[in-house]
């Protein structure tokens, strides 16, 4: 499940149990013990405390009008402005719901706050006071609103923009997101029970913590593969309730021992549902922790079958073409054409043997020498030279300082630019042009291909071809020199040009 669906359910599961635990304190706690615990102000100034008219019902309000207008602006009118960029409609927004805000709480607050009108001298002092009271709680709420969707943003902008074309990292910010999102929800349970539970934290260290760790790898590590497995809830449900209940029971009775000891039925009841909201918060861990992991298993064989239909594919080509007797029908066709004098048949079946040596021989290495994957590409020039040899119009100049390439390169690296230059910069009825430099220094290769572009014909097949390399070198550059290499790349309509930087 995505987070951005489980958002909004757990801001709604935050408000009904604070709703729930006001209404069952209302109806459980005595008279007394209410106005003991709220209705101090009101007792010094001798004053009558109506617990549902001074504090239950104005609070409820605060809260359901904050949530309402906080809700209306994170998941309704903030993302409709934003998409369409109308920053003004955002601001107006704002300061509306900020308004709203604003005067519900300050309306609640002259019933939460009635015994400042005793304190004060005359009703617009206690007004004003009141007034104060209410823009700093209103401020605050849409200042950790403001916090909270700014950082919201910055997630969804990391995740898309910036990790886009990392997936191994874009998984790892997933999992930091939605843990950081679960700590969220337990602030926002503990808020709700802070007046029961701080006291207790160290026998929930003690207690809780072993007990929802255990809990969490149970569910990611045993239950739920035995229920993908089988499909039936019953391998999910019956192990869980079991564990819950052994290790319930004797949670149930710390917990009614430490709130008989502490006199207040109000720990216990927070104890309870505080254990629920850890539960739903470790239940969704470790759903979200199993299905990533089981993503990634699909994710690996999904590759180990590409690698192994891959490798079945090229051990077949490989069974089709003997090497012997290819480079002997070369020779044959090599000694044939210079018996006829044919000097440019000849080069080219020579030189497109040493491309087929390379291919068979070279390739099959991790790291070659650099100067045999030049050898390699100026081979491929030279054919595309033969080709392009009547035509005027077609300049191809390669510049090569080799001085200080004693390096090793992984092998087919820096052909596909070369293709992808001939593929689109090369017409034999328009004037065309190619310009490829390399040279070295003692740590880097430096490779520039500059070439004119044309547009293919409608009906012509090669028109919505990709080529036979860009993306896969792009991905093998990464792969083989993570950090270690800079490509860029321009282009226009009528020009193209790439510079690609290696450490070596």
């Amino acid at each position: 499940m995505q987070i951005k669906k489980l958002e909004p359910w757990g801001a709604v599961t935050i408000l009904l149990i604070y709703m729930f635990v006001k209404a069952y304190e209302s109806v459980s706690f005595s008279s007394n013990a209410l106005l003991h615990k709220y209705g101090q102000a009101a007792i010094r100034n001798h004053l009558v405390f109506d617990y549902y008219k001074y504090y239950l019902i104005p609070q409820l309000i605060i809260v359901v009008v904050i949530a309402a207008v906080l809700f209306a602006l994170n998941f309704k009118i903030l993302p409709q402005q934003l998409g369409k960029k109308n920053y003004m409609a955002v601001a107006g927004s704002f300061f509306i719901s900020f308004v709203v805000v604003f005067l519900v709480v300050f309306i609640c607050n002259t019933w939460l706050r009635y015994p400042l009108y005793a304190i004060y001298d005359t009703k617009k002092g206690a007004d004003m006071q009141v007034m104060k009271e209410s823009f700093g709680q209103t401020l605050v709420v849409f200042l950790l609103f403001t916090a909270y969707y700014l950082c919201k943003m910055l997630v969804a902008w990391l995740y898309n923009e910036i990790l886009k074309t990392k997936p191994a990292y874009k998984k790892l910010f997933i999992e930091i997101v939605v843990t950081g999102w679960s700590w969220i929800m337990l602030l926002g349970f503990s808020f709700v029970f802070r007046e029961y539970i701080f006291r207790w934290v160290p026998a929930f260290v003690l207690v809780l913590l072993p007990f929802f760790i255990t809990l969490f790898f149970l569910w990611a590590y045993f239950f739920l593969p035995r229920y993908a497995v089988h499909a039936k809830k019953r391998k999910l449900l019956f192990p869980s309730l079991l564990i819950i209940i052994v290790f319930g029971i004797p949670l149930f009775v710390l917990f009614a021992v430490l709130s008989e000891a502490a006199r207040n039925e109000g720990v216990f009841f927070s104890v309870v549902l505080f254990v629920l909201g850890l539960l739903l918060v470790t239940w969704f861990l470790a759903r979200f922790h199993f299905d990533q992991q089981r993503e990634k298993s699909k994710e690996i064989q999904h590759l180990k079958e590409t690698v192994s239909q891959k490798s079945a594919d090229i051990d077949f080509l490989r069974s089709q073409i003997n090497p012997h007797f290819l480079f002997n029908a070369l020779n044959t066709i090599y000694g044939t054409a210079l018996q006829e004098n044919a000097d440019r048949t000849a080069e080219g079946v020579q030189k497109l043997g040493d491309m087929m040596r390379f291919m068979l021989q070279e390739n099959q290495e991790e790291k070659i020498p650099l100067d045999k994957e030049i050898n390699y590409l100026t081979n491929y020039i030279d054919l595309q030279r033969l080709r392009t040899l009547t035509s005027p119009d077609i300049a191809i100049d390669l510049t090569i300082k080799d001085k200080d390439c004693r390096h090793y390169i992984a092998p087919m690296l820096l052909i596909p630019f070369v293709e992808n230059a001939f593929k689109h910069g090369i017409s034999l009825k328009e004037k065309s042009w190619i310009k490829i430099n390399i040279s070295c220094d003692t740590e880097n290769l430096y490779f520039d291909v500059y070439n004119s572009v044309h547009l293919k014909k409608e009906d012509d097949p090669e028109k919505n071809r990709s080529g036979i390399g860009l993306e896969n070198v792009k991905q093998r550059l990464s792969l083989l020199y993570p950090g270690q290499h800079e490509l860029h790349i321009r282009s226009t309509n009528t020009e193209y040009f790439i510079h690609l930087t290696i450490r070596l």
